[in-house]
């Protein structure tokens, strides 16, 4: 895996998606993905669709008794597309941190000069 930014994972609603997708089980209902992403219906359903035309979400409809439901789940190429993202700001983090460790602490937290 090549740490790599991926244009599709970055948006923050899709990359919380993806990394719950990542993390839960091997298909999460609509309602437990919107939930525990704290969006709505709406985005919900246009950022999966984005991801389902990438191939990175597979989408399974059924129903619960008369109620139809829908699962998702990261396919093999979405779960190595996060995986290269996160690693791609894993590295980005620690380039920042070193990069803030040289500077001396009066500096960091210096005001900017008035225009």
């Amino acid at each position: 895996m090549t740490p790599k930014p991926d244009p599709i994972v970055h948006p923050i609603a899709r990359l919380s998606i993806c990394g719950l997708l990542a993390a839960g089980a091997d298909w999460v209902e609509f309602a437990a993905l919107r939930d525990a992403a704290g969006i709505s219906d709406s985005v919900l359903s246009k950022q999966s669709r984005i991801l389902e035309d990438a191939g990175y979400v597979e989408v399974r409809k059924g129903a619960v008794g008369r109620r139809p439901r829908t699962w998702f789940r990261l396919t093999p190429e979405g779960r190595q597309a996060v995986q290269g993202h996160l690693a791609w700001l894993a590295q980005l983090e620690e380039a920042v941190m070193a990069s803030t460790q040289d500077v001396p602490q009066a500096e960091q937290f210096a005001e900017l000069p008035s225009p």
